[in-house]
Order: C-alpha cells, then structure tokens, then sequence
C-alpha cells in the first residue's frame, strides 16, 4: 500500500509541478506546462551581444532536440541543456518570459567579472512550444553543482528546474 501511495504522490506532484498556471493583466490564464527537458543537440543561429552574461553573448538557435531526458549533464565544452515548454493561452501572442539561470557558484570569466547568476527577457508566442537552454562555450563555464533555471511571466515565477552537472 506505502507502495502506491508513494507512486500516486510522485505523479501528482508531478503534474503540480510540471505546469504553472498565473492570470496575467493582459492575456487572462496563461498556462506554462513542460514539454521536455535533459541535455540537447543544438544547431546555432545568430549571437547577439550583451552585457549581463559571463560571454558577454546571447545565442539564437536555429534548431534545439532534446536527445536525452535528464537532469544530469556532464560538464563538457558545447554541452547544450534546457527545457522545452509551452505556455497556452486563450489567443497566440507573443509574451515576455524572464528567463534566469543561477549557477552553483560564482562564475568568473576572463575579463575578471563575476556572475551568480545571468537573467534576461525574451518574447516567446503562446501556443506553440518554446525551449531555453543554456550552452557551455568557455572554459570558466564548466561549473559543476546545481544549475537553476526559472522562468517568470510579469514577475512571478511560473517554472523552475535544476539541473546537476558533472
């Protein structure tokens, strides 16, 4: 019996956790449920330039598949994780997400900046899925620990999601 109790919870908990629903001033429910997440094969798109990232870049992908389910990613040069969501809403509309990524530790890059943790604000459409992942490029990126990643819409957070790199 403790048995099925406990499978029922996780799969409750589960599904509590997986998706997210807030009621937005402009869009009305706005419902953010997790399609997928784990480590990812990516083809890259363009880079634009920014200043709050230990690169000082933000990557646009062409294409991002999930090719394994997992929470554990070997910390390796080009290593690609993240998740792939979707955030239903009564119309399709382009959205503000608040994408932010917390590291285990200080991150120091080779200017000498450190960081914590890097946040940024994109447009994602409703309705179709979205991902956000995160790559690691440098050398001073390879962090082993607890990566957090949380996603916030009109500032609550509406999903977060750990990863444990190795």
């Amino acid at each position: 019996m403790k048995i099925i109790y406990t499978l029922l919870s996780f799969f409750v908990l589960q599904t509590i956790f997986s998706q997210a629903a807030i009621k937005s001033k402009s869009y009305g429910t706005l419902e953010l449920k997790e399609l997928d997440y784990g480590l990812a094969k990516v083809e890259d798109g363009t880079t634009e330039q920014v200043n709050n990232t230990p690169t000082g870049t933000h990557g646009w992908l062409k294409d991002f598949v999930i090719i394994k389910n997992t929470d554990s990613i070997k910390a390796v040069k080009k290593a690609n994780f993240g998740v792939v969501y979707m955030v239903k809403a009564k119309d399709t509309v382009n959205l503000a997400i608040d994408i932010e990524w917390i590291y285990p530790e200080k991150v120091t890059n080779n200017k000498g900046e450190k960081f914590k943790s890097i946040k940024y604000t994109t447009q994602r459409p409703t309705n179709i899925p979205s991902a956000s992942s995160y790559s690691l490029d440098e050398p001073y990126e390879l962090i082993k620990g607890k990566w957090e990643m949380n996603l916030y819409i009109e500032n609550k957070r509406v999903y977060s999601k750990t990863f444990i790199l190795y």
